[in-house]
């Protein structure tokens, strides 16, 4: 009679319908990271070790150094943007409003309805930014229109505001059916700065990866830049979230909240 090898084991099984559910959560993750601006994972040893599979044993190897990530620092009001606050005009928001409706900087304009400026007024403690203008904003010639308009009201209201007591903006000013590209951005930002400058708020919140990324002058992701506040130019500066993207992944509402109670907290103390 023949004896099983008791140094030989075999893998243990895993039931189809469970690995296709497993690759259907993987894509699903995926996705959902890309959509708030993750592009790639780190490339640690460990997943490496995944991608490449089963190996035949190998001698401990030498860890490399990892090359010297530069660290973040907090950016404040550089020579170039003190230059180019100096050269603009001295205008109020509504004649800059009205520059704002006849631009033509980027094609954006051809197949808008009306440029989107912000609403409220200056002096107030919290400007809120969002990237670009939806359908809704399109027609109404207003920011934060809509659905995403009625999220907004309610999360100010969580937070005791209302929005006549915040101003809100944009990043860039056009609706358009593609994203805004750097063509539109870079068009638009000089009206984003000189708006702030007027606004003259206690606190920002860019609510969308564009704005923030652009405001900080970073690539990284919304998901590593939230959670905390940033320097811009001498204000305190936080991303997180958008109305518009949290309707359509309800599952960030949480993260959102924990923003917003940190714009809450700060304001008690502004």
């Amino acid at each position: 009679m023949t004896t099983p090898d008791e140094n030989y084991t075999t893998t243990p099984t895993i039931p189809a319908q469970a690995a296709l559910e497993f690759l259907q959560d993987v894509r699903q993750l995926v996705a959902f990271q890309q959509a708030i601006g993750i592009e790639g994972y780190p490339r640690t040893p460990e997943l490496a070790q995944f991608l490449a599979g089963p190996q035949p044993p190998t001698p401990p190897a030498r860890p490399q150094a990892k090359a010297a990530s530069r660290p973040e620092t907090i950016r404040t009001l550089s020579a170039q943007r003190q230059s180019t606050a100096a050269t603009m005009p001295n205008t109020t928001l509504t004649e800059l409003y009205a520059e704002m409706q006849g631009c033509q900087r980027c094609p954006r304009h051809q197949g808008r309805s009306k440029a989107i400026t912000g609403e409220g007024t200056t002096r107030v403690k919290l400007l809120i930014i969002t990237d670009a203008p939806s359908v809704e904003d399109d027609c109404s010639g207003l920011p934060m229109s809509g659905e995403p308009g009625q999220l907004l009201d309610k999360m100010l209201g969580a937070i005791g505001l209302s929005r006549n007591a915040v101003h809100l903006s944009l990043l860039t000013r056009c609706h358009a059916e593609e994203p805004p590209g750097k063509e539109a951005v870079d068009a638009c930002l000089p009206f984003l700065l000189k708006e702030i400058m007027l606004v003259a708020p206690t606190i920002i919140c860019a609510m969308g990866p564009l704005a923030a990324q652009k405001l900080l002058h970073t690539s990284k992701p919304l998901s590593q830049l939230r959670g905390r506040f940033h320097d811009f130019q001498g204000i305190p500066l936080i991303p997180t979230f958008s109305p518009e993207f949290l309707l359509k992944n309800p599952e960030m509402k949480k993260a959102t909240w924990l923003d917003l109670q940190m714009i809450q907290k700060k304001l008690q103390t502004a």
